[in-house]
Parts: structure tokens; C-alpha cells; sequence
């Protein structure tokens, strides 16, 4: 919810110009003899272009190469540094030869050469002089595919729905393009529709203004080849139809299964067919250079008819085609054909197609019969981490996608892997390299250790492919050279050796203490709750502009992901998931604090790197990460003391008053801090999914006034005053009253003992689909959410709970239990039915705005539930 007077949105993204500035370098040179089994550059260079580049695609290699001599001052003239033609070599490998006279860079492709110069740089920047030791490298790459995105790249998603490719914006300044190239990215993706891009026999008035895009796109492909830098299009492709689409009237045989107003797209008639062919074949036809398309076939939103049932379900889809398929089928069909459009228009371009499918429930074994099935030459690929299982404090919990906390992989992608590869088909994963849903209010988390883990399980396994980034999680960095470093490691170094490698280009002989720090972070960052919720709600991405409340007001959280839901209010418990307040205190206080000992240990880095801005900021960056870690845990401490002091008795107020106030003054103090480090350092607070910053100066300025305002009129009322009732409603109801509530379009009626609420619902008619949103806070810093669908889909945040469905003559029943929790004689309680996509009924308040993962509960209008004993 939007609180009053909250700042307005920064206009300007200062960060930008940051990227557009050249690669600062720092020469950490010296030394002025070499050694006796070195090559001696300084007494000058040339550099001889000797590999054949008819599209000139090389030229800014070696512009980046002949700069680098200039920064470091080095004439022209003397060693020899040559590029060579090698055939046989497989793509972007390269060698290295090294004599006293001349440097030989071989490769059999333009982009080993690339590879090659940029590895030289790094050899020199790693010296202590202009020096190279004497020899022969060679590397070869087995992640060959390394996909990034534009950082401030509009998103094509509401709320501000713009469209790159339809205005007049350069988002790959030369300079950022040099960035990203030198740290291993070799493909940017963009977002498009087929509806927008692709103009087809079957449906010729899509495609109103394809020539702009397409004219945009290919001056994006060709801006990024110069920099080796392929360009992929990202889409979730069929669409899915609205079932009043003229189309489907024009030719219903496009249409396959149904639910609500959606109608499936059914991918098995000839005209179905046509249109998928058309529609790929027309974009790659009309870029000849674009690079691929990365395709979420199946979870994201509607598509096929595979679409309208769950992972979970092991059921066949209800459509006159599909139902006598198998279900791999319909994607296989989808997939075939947009394939042969790709390969009929552009022969090496790349197809991946990615199954999202984050939810941490059991899936169907037809699920994992897509790998084995995938079309030959399409690239599977699948979330790293999605489905994971991590002890916490002696429990296990399961999380969604994106992690970079955890490393992984979880064993559903172990499985889709191996069943891919050993069906001859390549395997890609999704991943996270800079940040991810955990804190992607930063550029990127100094945490490479875990990368290196990461990439050593995907190195086993023998995935060849790598997405890495979603929205966020993509600014150049060190993690991004991790990765791109990572892609052609062997692993026959430890963990420790690669981090040194990493390190020494930047900060030479303090890399020890780098390393060190960046170890220390990788503990620390281990210890983030594993759920996510806690991503979603949680406040570690924007606590530090968070208002607190002394007195329930009963807010929602705000995602964190976006920016028109406003800030987030006191309902910690939405947050938690299958943590109880204290795990997740527990957790956060240990992140927190050992943190804070890493970033002790750069601060003490800052005298040595005074003229280095680029070192500077990434010092910086760590203390800012440490602050919203501290916030994040305060937050959770003050409304862990909240209910507490509602809970206890008066004789224990003013101690628990006197530390929430000790928490507020904290606050203030961060909040403080941070305006500071923002007003050096743009890019803090910036949330590439959310378009904006979701913490800036002058909103860090207003949380203060709030917490200000917070010690001046809420501390004294509550000293000087019995405390209010936190709980204000209406709508009770009595357990184990054998009552039914009529709410129109279901009754209820609940029941509970020591172990269990049970709910019985009935329904007297069916929608499709058909609903239940059921929300029960037992503590205020607890809340359990549960969606369940009349299918027999369940899902919930917390363990243990249990549903029963049952066909009556003329609706559906359910029966439903919940653990108990705690000894409270009350629980806060909602329960919303929505049928076929529309039609609401409820008791607990008028339903909010849909928030993802929360449902449409009201907090501030939740009804109680008297519990018996």
C-alpha cells in the first residue's frame, strides 16, 4: 500500500553513464627487470592483425587491445603480439604461445580470438610488470552459450509496458557492450511477441508496426556482433487465445482446451503448424544475423494446451486433439515447427526452450518425459535451483527458482539433465550471477565462491549452456567475470586458486584480504531463509525504507519486485513462509553479523585503492549490502518484540518498549548511512524488474521522518496508555460450533483440537477452473497461505497440511486440515472462492489486489476464529 506523501520516482538513472564510460583499469606494475623466463613488453608493441576478419567483427578487440597499451604507456613498436588462424579448434578456444620475440594468439574462430586478447590483458594486469611468463596456454570452453541482458532494458511488462524495440533509445552503449565482452557474455536477450513482430499468412493483421521493430532489431544484432555478442529474442510463445478472440471464429481449429475465458492454443492442425512456422521463420529471415530465441514453452503463462493442466497433475488434457497424446507431445509439436522455421531461415541459429516451473510441490512423471522428448537441435533448459532442498536449523525446506544462496542443483534438474543429454539433447541452465529475488536492489552480490560451486555441479553434469540472468542480475562486476571465467575452467584448481585468479587483476597484492572477505560473504549469504516468500515480501531488498508500526495497522508487504504496490507495511508474517519469526531472526542475525565481518575487512582496503573509484565502489557496495542485511534483521526484531508486547503482561512493557525504541534509533542511523552511499553510487537501490528504485535519498529521508514522528507520538502513547486490542472485527466465528457460514457461493464451517483446524467447504456448483484462496494467521508474524483448486491441486507455505476433494451430485466438497500452531484461543482467518477466473465470494473483508503467492486476502480485514481446546 501507498503510504502519504511518499517521494516520487528519481528521473534521472545516473548509472547509465557509469556504463557508457571506457573499462577503468589500474596497472599494478612495479617491477622494471623481468625475469629470466619472461617476455619483456616494455620496451614497446605491435600488434599484427594476422587472422581473417572480412566482417571486421575483430576490429574492437583490438582497438580494446591497442587502449590497454596506451593506459599502461607502452609504445609502439618491438614484441610482436600476432593473431593466427588454427584450424580444428572447437569454438572460442584459443592458445597462447609465448616467446621472448613475439605472442601467438591461435584459434579456428573470431571469438577465440576475441577470448584470446582479452585473456592477455588479464595476464598483464595480473603482473606486477609489463611482463609475460614464457610458454603456452590453452582453453577451451564447455559453457558455450552465456546469455545476459541489458541492466536498464525496458522489461515489456506492465506497469509501463514499454517496448525496446519501439523507441529510439541506445540500451548497448559501446562501452557497455566492451564491459560485457570482456567479462565472457556472448548473447544479450531482448523481449518480443509474435503478435507484435510477426506478420503471417494465417493471421495477417498482427505485425502493425513490425518493419520498426525489426528495423531496430537488426541495428541492435549488428551493434552487438562487433563485440562478439549475439542477440537472442525471448518470448513465451503460442500465446494462449481469449475465448472471444476474432481469430479462433476465423479459425477455431487454433483453439484446443479451455478454462475460464483462456482457450489453449492446440498446436497439432496444419494452419496451427503454419502459423508457428511462419511466425519464426519470418522474424529470422527478416535479421539475418539474429543470433536465437529463448522460448518459455511451458509455466509462465498460457500456451499450448499442456498449459491447462499443473506439473502435479498426472492427467491427460482435456482437448478433442491432446487428450489422446501423450503429454510431451504437444510440446514436442510446438516446438517442431518453430524449430524447422528457425532452421529453414537461419541454419546456425539457436532454439532453447525453457520449462519454468518454480513451484516446490511433487511433479507428475510425465513432466519428466519432456527431456528425453525435446526436438532434435532445440536446447532444453531448466531451472538450476527450482525445487531445492536445504537444512535450516535442523529442519529442510524447499525453495522456488532463482537462488544464488543455494548452490544446487536441486534433483529434479539432476534428473531433466541427465535424461536430456543422454537423449542427445544439450542442456542449459537458468541461473543467477549477480543477484537474484533474494536482494536484486544492488548491481551484484561479491559472493563467487558460490558461483564456482555452482558451475563445478553444472560442469559435471555436462551442461553446455547457461542463462544467466532474469530481469536483474546482470551488471558488470566481478561475478560476471566469475561466470565468464567459469566457462572455461577445467576445475583442476580448488576454489582458492580460482578466487585468487579472479581477484589479482583488480586488487593486486591485497587480493589475500579480498578472498578472504568474499569467503566470509559466501558463509554469510549461505544463511538467507530458504523460501520464497522471503524473496518475494521479504525485507532485505528494501528495508532500509520501510515504516514501522508500534501499533498493528495490519498493511500488506509490497512484492519486492515492483514498484506501483508502494512500500510495505507491518505484515511480517506474509514474509516467512515455513519459517517461524525466531528461525528467521535466527538466520538473518547470523547473515547480518557475519556479513559485517567481510565488509570490516574491505573497509580497511579503502587507503590502499584512494585513486581507484572502480575498487572504491565495490568496497562501498559491500557495506551497503551489510546495512539492508542489518535492516532486513532489525525489522524482524522490532515486530517479533511487537507481538510480544501485546502478549505479555504491563510489567514487562516499557523493558520491551525500551528495545523496540533501541531498533527504531538503529534504523534511523542505517537509513542515514545509506543516503550517503546512494549519492555516490546510483546504481543502489535500483530494481531492473521494477524499472526503478525501490530505495533512493529522498525516500530514505521520508522512512526517517517516519520513524522520527514514530519516537515523538506511538512510544509515549504506549508507555503512558494501556495498549489497544490489536485485533478489531465483525465477522467471528466459533470453532467446533458445527455452524455453517453461507457465503452465497460456498458454506463452511471449521472444527479444531490440539493438532489440527479443519475446514469443510462445499460447493454447490463448478466453475473451470475452481479455487479456494484460504489465509490463517494464528500468531501476527505467522501466516499460512493455502490455494486449492478443485482439481485437487494444493498448495501451501507451510508443511503438513492436507485436503480431501469429493464430487457431489450437484458441486464439489473439500475437506481440509491445518497444524495448529501455538496456544492462542484466537486466529486471525479468510477464506475466498473465485470461480471460472471472475466470480468472487468470500468471508474475511473485501479481497486486495492479487499479489502473487499471497492471493487477494486482506490483511486489515481478515475475520476471527474463536479455537476451541
Amino acid at each position: 500500500m501507498k503510504y502519504k506523501n511518499e517521494p516520487k520516482q528519481p528521473v534521472e538513472w545516473g548509472f547509465v553513464n557509469e556504463l557508457k564510460s571506457p573499462i577503468e583499469r589500474i596497472f599494478n606494475w612495479n617491477r622494471n627487470e623481468p625475469t629470466a623466463g619472461e617476455a619483456d613488453l616494455s620496451g614497446g608493441i605491435e600488434i599484427l592483425p594476422g587472422f581473417p576478419d572480412n566482417r571486421k567483427l575483430l576490429e574492437t578487440a583490438y582497438k580494446d587491445l591497442w587502449g590497454f597499451f596506451r593506459e599502461a604507456r607502452i609504445k609502439t613498436g618491438g614484441y610482436k603480439i600476432i593473431t593466427v588462424e588454427k584450424q580444428g579448434m572447437e569454438f572460442e578456444s584459443y592458445q597462447i604461445e609465448i616467446d621472448k620475440k613475439e605472442c601467438r594468439i591461435l584459434a579456428s574462430d573470431s571469438e577465440g580470438i576475441r577470448r584470446g586478447i582479452y585473456y592477455l590483458e588479464d595476464l598483464l594486469l595480473d603482473n606486477d610488470g609489463p611482463f609475460l611468463k614464457l610458454g603456452k596456454i590453452e582453453k577451451k570452453t564447455w559453457i558455450k552459450t552465456r546469455i545476459s541482458r541489458c541492466f536498464f532494458g525496458p522489461i515489456k511488462r506492465p506497469p509501463f509496458n514499454r517496448d525496446e524495440l519501439m523507441d529510439d533509445i541506445d540500451y548497448y552503449p559501446d562501452e557497455y557492450l566492451n564491459k560485457l565482452a570482456h567479462e565472457g557474455v556472448n548473447v544479450l536477450w531482448l523481449t518480443i511477441e509474435f503478435k507484435d513482430l510477426c506478420r503471417t499468412s494465417v493471421i495477417p493483421e498482427y505485425g502493425c508496426d513490425a518493419e520498426k521493430r525489426l528495423a531496430k532489431l537488426r541495428k541492435t544484432v549488428d551493434k552487438c556482433l562487433r563485440y562478439g555478442i549475439k542477440t537472442y529474442i525471448f518470448c513465451i510463445e503460442p500465446a494462449a487465445w481469449n475465448i472471444d478472440d476474432p481469430i479462433l471464429l476465423r479459425h477455431p481449429e487454433l483453439g484446443g482446451a479451455k478454462k475460464g475465458d483462456v482457450i489453449y492454443f492446440c498446436p497439432f492442425s496444419d494452419i496451427s503448424q503454419k502459423y508457428l512456422y511462419e511466425s519464426v521463420y519470418s522474424i529470422f529471415k527478416a535479421v539475418p544475423d539474429l543470433g536465437g530465441m529463448i522460448n518459455i514453452s511451458h509455466g509462465e503463462r498460457s500456451t499450448t494446451c499442456l498449459s491447462s493442466i499443473e506439473s502435479s497433475e498426472a492427467k491427460s488434457v482435456d482437448c478433442p486433439i491432446c487428450s489422446g497424446k501423450e503429454n510431451w507431445e504437444i510440446l514436442h509439436a510446438s516446438l517442431s515447427a518453430m524449430e524447422r522455421g528457425m532452421r529453414d531461415a537461419a541454419p546456425d541459429a539457436h532454439l532453447i526452450s525453457w520449462l519454468y516451473a518454480p513451484r516446490t510441490g511433487k511433479w507428475a512423471d510425465w513432466y519428466y518425459e519432456i527431456a528425453k522428448h525435446t526436438p532434435e537441435n532445440v536446447t532444453l533448459q531448466f531451472n538450476f535451483e527450482s525445487g531445492g532442498e536445504l537444512e535450516h536449523l535442523g529442519k529442510t525446506h524447499i525453495g522456488g527458482d532463482y537462488w544464488l544462496s543455494y548452490v544446487g542443483p536441486a534433483e529434479r534438474f539432476k534428473r531433466i539433465a541427465e535424461s536430456a543429454i543422454s537423449s542427445g539433447i544439450q542442456m542449459s541452465a537458468k541461473i543467477q550471477v549477480g543477484c537474484s529475488h533474494e536482494i536484486a536492489t544492488i548491481p551484484f552480490i561479491p559472493v563467487p565462491s558460490l558461483l564456482y560451486h555452482k558451475y563445478r555441479e553444472m560442469h559435471k553434469l555436462g551442461v553446455s549452456h547457461v542463462m544467466q540472468c532474469w530481469y536483474f542480475g546482470n551488471y558488470p562486476g566481478s561475478m560476471n567475470k566469475a561466470a565468464g571465467m567459469l566457462a572455461f575452467e577445467d576445475f583442476s584448481d580448488n576454489e582458492k586458486d580460482f578466487l585468487f585468479r579472479l581477484a589479482r587483476p583488480d586488487w593486486g597484492e591485497s587480493s589475500g584480504e579480498v578472498v578472504k572477505a568474499w569467503e566470509i560473504f559466501a558463509d554469510a549469504y549461505s544463511n538467507y531463509p530458504f523460501t520464497m516468500i522471503f524473496q518475494s515480501y521479504g525485507p532485505m531488498h528494501d528495508g532500509v525504507v520501510w515504516p514501522l508500526h508500534l501499533f498493528p495497522a495490519w498493511m500488506p508487504l509490497a512484492p519486492t519486485w515492483l514498484l506501483d504496490s508502494g512500500t510495505s507495511g507491518d505484515c511480517i508474517g506474509e514474509c516467512l513462509g515455513d519459517y517461524s519469526i525466531e528461525e528467521a531472526m535466527e538466520l538473518c542475525r547470523r547473515m547480518s553479523e557475519k556479513w559485517n565481518e567481510g565488509v570490516a575487512i574491505m573497509k580497511n582496503l579503502r587507503k590502499d585503492f584512494s585513486g581507484n573509484s572502480a575498487r572504491l565502489k565495490d568496497i562501498a557496495l559491500a557495506d551497503a549490502i551489510g546495512l539492508q542485511f542489518s535492516s532486513g534483521y532489525g525489522i524482524l526484531c522490532f515486530y517479533a518484540l511487537r507481538e510480544k508486547l501485546f502478549k505479555d503482561s504491563d510489567d514487562s512493557k516499557n523493558d520491551i518498549l525500551d528495545q523496540m525504541e533501541a531498533i527504531v534509533l538503529k534504523e534511523i542511523g542505517i537509513s542515514k548511512r545509506m543516503i550517503e552511499l546512494c549519492e555516490n553510487d546510483s546504481r543502489l537501490g535500483f530494481h531492473s524488474e521494477a524499472e526503478g528504485y525501490k530505495y533512493f535519498p529522498e525516500k530514505l529521508t521520508w522512512r526517517i521522518g517516519t520513524l522520527e514522528l514514530l519516537l515523538r507520538e506511538d512510544f509515549p502513547k504506549a508507555r503512558n496508555n494501556p495498549l489497544p486490542v490489536p485485533v478489531d472485527t465483525d465477522e467471528i466465528y466459533n470453532c467446533n460450533s458445527d455452524v455453517c457460514e453461507d457465503c452465497e457461493a460456498f458454506t463452511w464451517k471449521a472444527s479444531n483440537d490440539d493438532k489440527f483446524l479443519t475446514l469443510e467447504l462445499e460447493c454447490p456448483n463448478r466453475g473451470n477452473p475452481d479455487q479456494f484462496f484460504i489465509d490463517v494467521m494464528f500468531r501476527e508474524s505467522s501466516l499460512m497461505t493455502m490455494f486449492l483448486y478443485k482439481s485437487g491441486y494444493t498448495d501451501s507455505n507451510k508443511p503438513g497440511c492436507s485436503c480431501h476433494i469429493s464430487e457431489t451430485s450437484n458441486g464439489w466438497k473439500a475437506e481440509v486440515k491445518i497444524p495448529m500452531e501455538g496456544n492462542d484461543k484466537t486466529a486471525r482467518f479468510s477464506i475466498i472462492r473465485i470461480k471460472n477466473n471472475k466470480e468472487i465470494a468470500g468471508w474475511g473483508g473485501k479481497p486486495l489486489k492479487y499479489r502473487v503467492r499471497l492471493s487477494i486476502y486482506n490483511p486489515k480485514e481478515m475475520g476471527l476464529l474463536n479455537l476451541s481446546r
